[in-house]
């Protein structure tokens, strides 16, 4: 067999296994187009190599595959990630004592309801906004008490729902007033005994 003949065998085998890429269940003989599958060089003393005129879907591709550096296939499919959410850290706070008293803060008037009690020692007395706009100021404490009312000057005011919570150690007579409302009584006294 000589060599043209060879390669142009060769060239035919070619051309069929690539035309048999194309996925259409088509005879592997034949190609995609349905076209002879025998290359015929236009001239054949001159060429050594049969000459092939690829179809389009005798053409196979390669898509490349990302990979994550080890040569495994990335996946398409996200990977839930964790989400770090904060957590409140516990404090550790003296266990609520149950309020001796509550007073109402301008619930329905300009008054603290009741405006004067009486409270034994390390007993809890605990204010309860029921309208904006007011606090909690003393105007006289006991030599030794620690109550200051309300975080704040006179002018830093607090709205429905807030609490103020204070638990008295110091017997003696306390007087305190809201300092918007002073002006048409909104006062209160309360008396610590030992």
């Amino acid at each position: 067999m000589d060599r043209r003949r060879l390669l142009r065998l060769s060239g035919t085998a070619l051309a069929a296994a690539v035309a048999g890429c194309g996925g259409d269940g088509a005879d592997t003989d034949q190609p995609a187009d349905g076209g002879d599958a025998t290359p015929t060089p236009a001239d054949e003393s001159a060429t050594d190599a049969p000459t092939l005129s690829p179809t389009p879907e005798a053409t196979p591709t390669a898509t490349p595959t990302p990979t994550d550096g080890d040569d495994t296939a990335a996946t398409a499919t996200p990977t839930p990630t964790a989400s770090l959410t904060p957590t409140a850290t516990p404090t550790p706070t003296a266990t609520p004592r149950q309020a001796a008293q509550v007073v109402a803060v301008a619930d329905g008037e300009l008054a603290f309801a009741p405006d004067a009690f009486e409270i034994a020692t390390d007993e809890t007395v605990v204010w309860v906004w029921a309208s904006n706009g007011h606090n909690v100021r003393p105007e006289t404490t006991p030599s030794g008490s620690g109550f200051s009312g309300t975080a704040g000057d006179d002018g830093d005011v607090y709205d429905e729902g807030h609490e103020l919570s204070v638990t008295f150690e110091t017997p003696g007579e306390y007087e305190y007033y809201c300092a918007p409302h002073q002006g048409v009584g909104m006062t209160g006294s309360f008396t610590v005994t030992e």
